[in-house]
């Protein structure tokens, strides 16, 4: 669906096939339930919060819901401190702006090629001795949160390792630990974002936007958004439009 569509079936939908008991709602005010309907779906199929308990990429159907909104870019990372444990912390103020929710994250790690404790230079990313330094690829990053951090690094089985470093996310950004002997140069980021706000317009100089969710989603959304407006209304049918929004998947 469009958002015209969209429109039309939100109105179909709570006016009763035009009994125009509610012919009062305007195009803001869809569009606002719309919005509010896009992100509550986005959450139940993320978490698990849901009739069916899994969340995403638990089954394909969670996969093709939000296919549609995943994405991946590519973050520089800059030196930033010692830390404990012989570690070094490098920090990235760049999450995207439309950033949601994490999927996974890929770390591009170097080291000498005899895994040799690396010089200051090579450490703040200042040099990466292009004859002597070895690119260990797209690894895999743990993240683990702040309270476990240094109880991480202090633990030789589970300390960050050119394999699997340990990364945190803090403020707007994402702190990476190494050792003495790698480096993170960058981290690919896969993400959920933020869709854009869907909006019909009525201004022929401004363009309408559709949603962006995968199209088998825009009915279940819309049933999302007449059962909001429904108990936002009072009406007596709120209860029966709640049935039927159970039975969707």
């Amino acid at each position: 669906m469009n958002i015209t569509e969209m429109h039309l079936a939100v109105q179909q939908g709570v006016d009763k096939i035009n009994s125009f008991q509610a012919d009062t709602l305007l195009p803001q005010e869809i569009d606002l339930e719309l919005n509010k309907a896009i992100d509550k779906f986005i959450n139940l199929k993320y978490g698990k919060n849901n009739l069916y308990g899994k969340g995403f990429e638990e089954s394909q159907k969670r996969v093709d819901d939000l296919r549609a909104i995943v994405k991946t870019e590519k973050i520089k990372f800059k030196y930033l401190e010692e830390s404990v444990h012989n570690s070094h912390v490098y920090f990235s103020d760049e999450l995207p702006s439309d950033y949601r929710y994490l999927v996974k994250t890929l770390c591009t790690v170097y080291c000498n090629k005899s895994c040799s404790t690396l010089t200051w230079q090579q450490q703040i990313l200042e040099e990466l001795i292009p004859g002597n330094s070895r690119k260990i690829g797209l690894v895999s990053a743990k993240f683990v949160q702040h309270d476990d951090i240094h109880s991480f690094l202090a633990d030789p089985f589970n300390t960050t390792k050119r394999n699997k470093p340990l990364i945190v996310f803090e403020g707007n950004g994402i702190k990476a630990y190494t050792n003495d002997i790698f480096i993170i140069d960058s981290l690919k980021l896969t993400y959920i974002k933020n869709p854009a706000k869907v909006s019909l317009s009525l201004d022929t100089g401004i363009e309408s936007v559709d949603c962006e969710l995968a199209e088998h989603t825009h009915q279940e959304i819309v049933d999302m958004t007449i059962n909001s407006i429904l108990e936002g209304i009072s009406d007596l049918r709120y209860k029966t439009q709640q049935i039927e929004l159970g039975k969707n998947e």
